[in-house]
């Protein structure tokens, strides 16, 4: 099964008002590869489609953070985005992280991500795909958490910055997939390669917890209809090839749209 439409999809595209795919999984399991043959197959049905690495790393540090500038500091003359901005910070803070860096460094990124997230909302675009993006971020925080406790959860604040556009595609799959696959990459751009062998174990275990406690807390609002997020569960298997996940990727996002229209349309199930 190469490159074919997903059975029973043909050429239909995501309903009106969906802007956002953002992928979400533990380092190495496929987001990067699953975006970009998600967002070949969006274009396959004439939607206009813009594929992101909203991190961009793979470009310069300077040249990543004047983006990430660029960005940010007009929107915080916004009172809203100042609000999410100040919310998010606190729940940084309070959490507590390993090191100060890490504070200022994740603060930053989903500051980042908050601000490219109200650009994209203002261009014609239909439908911009990320290959990580806000829960990727509030898993980086948990990552490194203290867990001292916060005054608010990271759902309140991803549903301020808003969520009834985003699609969030869930690559569950085992940890040591996961590690298989990182281990094979030569680019060491993941934090779980460079971590020394003597705590690379550890830091595993943290990253599944930190992946665990943020898919659970993603299921226990899908009861709900609007300002909850919209899940796509994609699991992932070693035989599966890059397209066969693309195409249950493709089925999964439509079939979470479906879900979100039955639970706000009257009479829905």
């Amino acid at each position: 099964m190469t490159g074919a439409e997903p059975q029973g999809i043909g050429a239909r595209p995501l309903p009106a008002g969906i802007r956002f795919i953002e992928f979400f999984g533990l380092p190495g399991i496929g987001k990067t590869t699953a975006s970009r043959l998600l967002a070949e197959r969006l274009r396959r049905t004439g939607s206009l489609v813009d594929e992101k690495r909203v991190t961009w790393e793979d470009k310069p540090l300077v040249t990543r953070q004047l983006n990430r500038l660029r960005l940010v500091l007009p929107r915080l003359r916004n009172h809203d985005f100042r609000s999410i901005a100040l919310r998010t910070a606190r729940f940084v803070a309070e959490d507590g992280q390993e090191a100060p860096a890490d504070l200022m460094r994740w603060i930053w990124y989903l500051w980042s991500v908050a601000a490219y997230l109200v650009e994209e909302r203002s261009k014609e675009t239909d439908f911009t795909v990320l290959d990580q993006g806000l829960l990727q971020g509030f898993w980086s925080v948990l990552l490194k958490s203290r867990h001292r406790g916060t005054s608010e959860h990271w759902l309140d604040i991803m549903s301020a910055i808003g969520l009834d556009d985003i699609v969030f595609v869930d690559l569950r799959g085992s940890t040591d997939l996961a590690r298989n696959r990182i281990r094979g990459r030569d680019d060491r751009a993941s934090r779980l390669q460079r971590e020394p062998s003597t705590g690379e174990l550890s830091l595993w275990t943290k990253a599944e917890r930190a992946y665990c406690t943020i898919a659970a807390d993603l299921w226990k609002t899908q009861t709900a209809a609007r300002g909850t997020p919209m899940l796509a569960v994609v699991d992932m298997t070693a035989s599966a090839s890059p397209d066969e996940v693309a195409d249950k990727t493709l089925q999964a996002v439509l079939l979470a749209c479906q879900r979100r229209h039955n639970a706000i349309e009257p009479g829905g199930h």
